[in-house]
């Protein structure tokens, strides 16, 4: 039984019994405010024109500047404010309903298989068991804020399988964090030597998947 690990960040993937590993951009990635400004008005310019070309309001524009008695008369030379444009931020990714979770995890195993068949392999057996320790260790990562296949409540995935009487003698694991669905997390495995190579080991049989709040988890058994 071989074990081996590496490390990577922010949207992370690690795999257990063949190296491997993948670092990628942060997948949230919140907007940023931009600071009111002042502006010289040039010939021929209208409230209207200068609203559109820094992307604010019309509306917002004439509030800003309320020493304009009248906003259709303005001419070249004056200075006025450019208001600020409300920030945009990437709304946070939640953990799906458990349905939802199930689904993932039927998913995932559904695309590993279809990896499997593409290289000529036979499909892995969707093992409840395995599928019930990786939820467990998915939960773990989060609960206790760890990314690594040595967990502080269950030790190494080997330790836990013995833990949960899972029979092994040639195991693996692979673990990402921060994809958003079962196809993302399939690519980023795949397009990663070490995960595609334990996704596509001839010694595995089963497969169990786990889910929770962006934690994704495959365990692998002969």
């Amino acid at each position: 039984m071989n074990a081996w690990k590496t490390a990577a960040a922010p949207r992370r993937l690690l795999t257990a019994a063949l190296a491997g590993s993948l670092i990628a951009a942060p997948f949230l990635a919140a907007g940023s405010a931009h600071a009111a400004s002042a502006y010289t008005v040039k010939d021929n310019d209208t409230m209207w024109k200068i609203s559109v070309s820094h992307g604010v309001s019309l509306t917002s524009l004439i509030k800003a500047n309320p020493q304009i008695k009248n906003p259709n008369i303005i001419w070249g030379g004056m200075i006025i404010t450019i208001p600020t444009k409300p920030a945009t931020v990437s709304a946070p990714v939640q953990a799906p309903a458990t349905t939802t979770a199930t689904q993932y995890a039927q998913q995932v195993a559904t695309l590993a298989n279809q990896q499997r068949a593409a290289a000529g392999l036979s499909p892995l057996a969707f093992d409840s068991a395995l599928s019930k320790m990786a939820v467990d260790k998915a939960r773990d990562m989060i609960a206790n804020n760890y990314f690594d296949h040595t967990s502080p409540t269950y030790g190494s995935p080997f330790d836990m399988m013995t833990r949960y009487g899972i029979p092994h003698s040639y195991a693996g694991e692979n673990i990402a964090e921060g994809q958003r669905s079962p196809q993302e997390v399939m690519t980023a495995w795949m397009n990663s030597a070490g995960h595609r190579a334990n996704i596509l080991n001839t010694h595995y049989k089963k497969i169990g998947v786990g889910y929770y709040n962006s934690a994704w988890v495959q365990e692998f058994t002969d």
